[in-house]
């Protein structure tokens, strides 16, 4: 028997079969937009890359069943809404009217070939490994059958991370990265020149979700009130603020902080500060000695001064929190492992090192100079650490490479990252991160195992949320990983760029020229 979870938006007035709702028109739609980001996008098949600088563009032009809202939470998106079985093993979804950039019509075939497709190829293809089957008894039907309960699935196949894309039928059988760029979204692809910019328009027979009022994060009303966008790859933050400031640019994905201060000032521009973006941490490498004594590992975690180095590598926009979840989320774990949160004693690390039996072998720091707060976290850290005794080495490489040498179990010892979607999406993929088959600190812990298999598999919300606290406890009893706190970041726009609401990617529907 199937039963009605609150996943779902009131029903729409039209009924599966009934002609496609009118296309969402933008009266008055003008002018063409330029934004400008720091990279070229990997790939514009939106199921294949985790890249942000795709991200920017893949989710105006691509769709998925479930979208995120303004707080993170999953909400209906090509899907009405999601009847879920009580024993959690079947999804049956009701889909709305929408249509192809190509002029096709959305039908469940599409979704399941889309599905199917993100299984093989897609950047988080895990989220399909539950599933048996996917039936679709009539066009605006998908019925998703699991082999074993998976509570995360509708927010896996929400999550814009590497976002669960529904692409035509005809498309889903190509291979990564060679398929057609078409989709369902309010602006259509035109051309992609490398080094250079990416191409959108108005998709103007674009169906709207009417059901919803206004925006609401990935999801809502999407509306485009401008005909064309610009999205140019421009690597040197310097040549984008001056951009921005000459008018060349109207939209900045981020501005460094400083200039968002000395500009705060110009009536010709506007900041758009937004808190939290991201965590900043540092990863340890557990197999890598002295790293893998739980001691050792508490004797770092006593040594520094977190607050420090948020302050210096943030440039000042950062807040101080411990959870592993942002706070006011569901899954916020209240106090748990604070006492053990920027503890900052000299004395209690010196200690520490003697019960661990430090011998002075050589600590070895990974950053990279592509993300100045990555690198500023690790010449801070350093020098914290040497104050306690510790024998530094310090590594600066590019980012590619220092993330190509974490993957190594030697090299390297402490590696900074900053952490943002993750956490933006809830618990799963947090968890997930120090889990599985390729933990990032490279040796099982078989606590956090059973609190991932316990988040993944439990039907009881109150258990998954005891499963996300008891991760939280033992990151900070073993010294699992080391959270420095929350980052901030600033989005930059002209003035003349009006209802501009600063997200996750800077959303250019529902905004217009004056």
């Amino acid at each position: 028997m199937l039963t009605r979870r609150q996943l779902g938006l009131a029903a729409t007035a039209a009924a599966a079969g009934s002609p496609l709702a009118k296309p969402a028109i933008a009266q008055g739609a003008r002018g063409t937009v330029v934004m400008a980001q720091q990279a070229q996008p990997p790939s514009l098949d939106a199921q294949v890359t985790t890249a942000q600088a795709s991200r920017n563009i893949n989710l105006h032009v691509y769709e998925t069943l479930f979208a995120r809202d303004e707080a993170g939470n999953p909400k209906p998106d090509l899907a009405e809404g999601v009847d879920i079985s009580a024993d959690g093993l079947t999804y049956r979804f009701s889909l709305r009217d929408a249509r192809f950039h190509n002029g096709k019509r959305l039908t469940s075939a599409d979704v399941k070939a889309s599905l199917l497709r993100y299984g093989r190829v897609g950047g988080s293809a895990f989220i399909m490994q539950p599933v048996e089957a996917i039936d679709t008894p009539d066009a605006k039907t998908v019925v998703v059958r699991l082999k074993e309960p998976s509570p995360g699935f509708i927010a896996g196949i929400s999550s814009p991370r590497a976002p669960c894309a529904i692409i035509p039928e005809e498309e889903a059988g190509k291979d990564a990265s060679r398929i057609e760029v078409i989709g369902t979204g309010p602006f259509r692809f035109v051309e992609f020149r490398p080094d250079s910019h990416v191409r959108l328009t108005r998709f103007s027979d674009y169906v709207q979700n009417t059901v919803y009022q206004g925006m609401d994060g990935f999801a809502g009303r999407k509306v485009a009130n401008v005909e064309n966008l610009m999205i140019r790859f421009v690597p040197e933050g310097g040549a984008r603020t001056a951009g921005l400031q000459a008018g060349e640019i109207q939209i900045l994905e981020a501005i460094a902080v400083p200039a968002a201060q000395r500009l705060r000032n110009d009536r010709n521009l506007a900041m758009h500060e937004m808190m939290p973006w991201s965590f900043q941490t540092l990863m340890l490498n557990h197999v890598m000695p002295p790293m893998d004594n739980p001691v050792f590992r508490r004797a770092l975690q006593a040594a520094l001064d977190l607050e420090e180095i948020m302050a210096i590598s943030t440039d000042g926009l950062y807040r101080m929190t411990h959870g592993w979840q942002h706070p006011g989320t569901e899954f916020f774990a209240g106090d748990v492992g604070r006492p053990l949160y920027n503890i900052n004693s000299k004395d209690r690390a010196r200690a520490l090192l003697r019960e661990a039996g430090y011998r002075n072998e050589e600590i070895i720091l990974l950053g990279d100079s592509s993300f100045s707060n990555h690198q500023a976290t690790i010449v801070t850290a350093a020098e914290q650490l040497r104050a306690v005794g510790i024998n530094v080495k310090v590594v600066i490489t590019d980012w590619p490479t220092a993330f190509s040498q974490r993957t190594q179990r030697t090299g390297w010892h402490l590696w900074a990252l900053m952490l943002g979607i993750e956490p933006y999406e809830g618990p799963y993929g947090v968890v997930g991160f120090f889990s599985g088959h390729a933990p990032v600190q490279h040796a099982r812990d078989e606590v956090i195992e059973d609190c991932q298999r316990r988040l993944t598999t439990s039907l009881s919300a109150e258990e998954r949320k005891k499963a996300v606290s008891d991760f939280q406890a033992r990151m900070y009893d073993q010294a699992i990983a080391i959270k420095c706190g929350d980052v901030g970041i600033v989005q930059a726009t002209r003035a003349s760029v009006r209802d501009y609401k600063p997200y996750r990617i800077p959303r250019m529907w529902g905004i217009s020229l004056a």
